[in-house]
């Protein structure tokens, strides 16, 4: 039988306990962390005009290609977003590069491909594909133009996130960088808002807040109501996923966001949505390999067995 060839990292721990159960049913799994430093994993690409071999190895084990069935992009390198030395950095490009390379190169199906997980994990590609299909969201603006900015922000009551990442890694520490209401005093320099392109999107005043955890063709939803400390962000004042629970999600909605997934060629997806107080429904964003694991707790190891289960029917195919 060929192997699970799992993308991941020494800190992606979701990936654990769906290699316990692959391995529980007697399926062969390779661990590829994509880490760097001192524990960079370490790949081999070879080609000619008859041939491409591939072959990984990650703590004193080697794949190659040929023995792969089915890759699981459970996380991307931590790495991507990090701030580096000259030779970390010139380490990390080069490692990326080829693994990325390398891993597209696999002829196999994938949950979900690493170069499907890169474009959709774009969020304004994910605004323009989910007003396509029909999702509702709130009035939004993508920009670093000072004029554009404050024009935007004096329509509405505004909120402010980040484009690429919430995470700000140094070397020493990760610090998140929650969503917050724009406030007037932010908009006096030119400069800082030239800084970068940052979303500036119309604040709804928020009764619940959804995850949406998806894997092929099942459903998992829960939701929350914030306190008066998360009218900004979900993640502020809070432990992950302490205060969700399970629900039910509106059925149109949902077969949008399965649309929205064609769309970006992804077959996994931790989707973000929020009710605000008038009952509307608006799409946030979609995490390409989002957080499940507090979810998985309210559904008893159904998110786990589901992935675990996807993996298994794709090795077969």
């Amino acid at each position: 039988m060929k192997s699970v060839f799992v993308v991941t990292h020494r800190r992606g721990f979701e990936a654990d306990p769906v290699i316990d159960v692959l391995r529980r049913d007697g399926v062969p799994v390779f661990r590829f962390n994509c880490d760097s430093g001192n524990e960079a994993s370490l790949v081999s690409f070879a080609i000619s005009n008859k041939y491409i071999k591939t072959s990984f190895v990650c703590d004193e084990r080697e794949i190659n290609s040929d023995e792969i069935g089915v890759g699981w992009c459970q996380q991307l390198p931590p790495y991507l977003n990090q701030a580096a030395s000259a030779n970390e950095n010139l380490q990390r490009r080069n490692l990326w590069t080829a693994q990325l390379a390398s891993l597209d190169s696999l002829e196999v199906p994938w949950l979900n491909n690493p170069r499907n997980v890169l474009y959709a994990s774009n969020k304004l590609l994910q605004l323009v594909y989910a007003r396509s299909v029909g999702l509702n969201m709130p009035n939004t603006l993508i920009s670093n133009v000072s004029q554009h900015i404050r024009s935007f922000v004096e329509n509405q009551p505004t909120i402010a996130k980040n484009l690429a990442t919430p995470w700000v890694v140094s070397p020493k520490e990760t610090q998140a960088a929650y969503s917050r209401i724009v406030e007037p005093n932010w908009l006096q320099n030119d400069r800082e808002l030239e800084f970068c392109p940052v979303i500036y999107q119309e604040y709804k005043v928020r009764r619940k807040d959804y995850r949406i955890v998806v894997v092929g063709d099942k459903i998992f939803a829960a939701y929350c109501k914030p306190n008066e400390g998360q009218r900004e962000d979900i993640r502020r004042n809070a432990t992950t996923g302490e205060s969700f629970l399970p629900c039910e999600f509106d059925a149109q909605t949902m077969n949008l966001l399965k649309t929205l997934m064609k769309r970006l060629s992804i077959h996994y997806c931790s989707a973000d949505f929020m009710e605000d107080d008038e009952g509307n429904l608006y799409f946030l964003e979609v995490n390409t390999c989002g957080a499940w694991w507090w979810v998985d707790h309210l559904y008893d190891g159904a998110i786990c067995n589901a992935i675990a289960d996807y993996l298994k029917r794709s090795l077969q195919l």
